[in-house]
């Protein structure tokens, strides 16, 4: 991760917003199409499961220009944000909810296998935990990896994610009810910091040579989205403006695309003011 980025905007931020859902619907579709082989090629004798094959085949470790984190009820501004970021700037872009959803049908293959009672039509809690506890680490070690591999994570901040729960308690932070936002907070926090060069290097080398009920579980998490650097429609417009102005000069060499890369117009926007 080079930055991350407090990101403000809604829907009515974003013209053809239909189009620009439909662009980030096939990118998320496109990345949870990649192949998840069924759990019985992955048991080794005694109905041991090789855990770390296991987790590569569902959560591959996916390289990317941009890592959204959003609430799933923001998936519509996620899709259109995703979609926005394709069409200008043709920046590949992940969604942690790819994430979340195969962690989610993992979950299920393997209650079924292990903890489903047939006689009673339910399922056997202490088990269930058991097998829950296994997927969550394996889909927290997944979004860490993807997040490492992302230049620039996005971190969507509305209502939805961040619910006014700070005026309630008056303070000036944010807080979030999801434990996977979170998590991700502060993961950005702890990540390594790589210079935004040595992403593109390596591509150049490379390519040459819940939804929530009224009486569900609810838990705070006080988050520091604050120290992030804060973004809104205002500074997304001007970012595309300037790469529209700039993108089409011609740049030679073997690593001008390093340079000469949509998200070095975003920095030039927000860290040179």
């Amino acid at each position: 991760m080079y930055t991350a980025f407090n990101l403000r905007i809604s829907l009515s931020d974003f013209e053809s917003i239909d189009d620009l859902i439909q662009i980030g619907k096939q990118q998320k579709n496109d990345l949870s199409a990649i192949a998840k082989e069924e759990l019985d090629n992955f048991i080794l004798a005694d109905e041991i499961i090789d855990g770390e094959k296991l987790s590569k085949s569902w959560f591959n470790t996916i390289e990317s220009d941009v890592f959204i984190s959003h609430s799933h009820n923001d998936v519509e501004l996620a899709y259109a944000l995703a979609g926005w970021l394709k069409e200008q700037f043709d920046l590949e872009v992940f969604l942690d909810e790819v994430v979340w959803g195969n962690a989610d049908d993992l979950l299920k293959k393997i209650d079924m296998k292990y903890c489903y009672q047939a006689e009673s039509k339910t399922y056997n809690y202490t088990k269930r935990n058991f097998t829950t506890s296994h997927v969550h680490a394996m889909l927290s070690t997944a979004i860490q990896s993807v997040m490492d591999n992302s230049e620039v994570i996005f971190f969507l901040n509305t209502q939805e994610s961040f619910p006014l729960i700070s005026e309630v308690l008056q303070e000036n932070s944010e807080y979030t009810l999801s434990p996977w936002i979170y998590q991700e907070v502060m993961n950005a926090k702890k990540l390594r910091m790589v210079n935004w060069a040595e992403y593109r290097r390596k591509r150049v080398l490379k390519h040459s040579i819940y939804e929530s009920a009224s009486n569900s579980l609810k838990i705070a998490y006080k988050t520091p989205i604050n120290e992030f650097t804060l973004l809104n429609a205002s500074t997304l417009a001007d970012w595309q403006e300037k790469y529209e102005a700039d993108k089409d000069k011609p740049y030679g060499g073997l690593f001008s695309s390093i340079y000469h890369h949509p998200l070095n117009y975003l920095y030039e926007t927000v860290f040179q003011k």
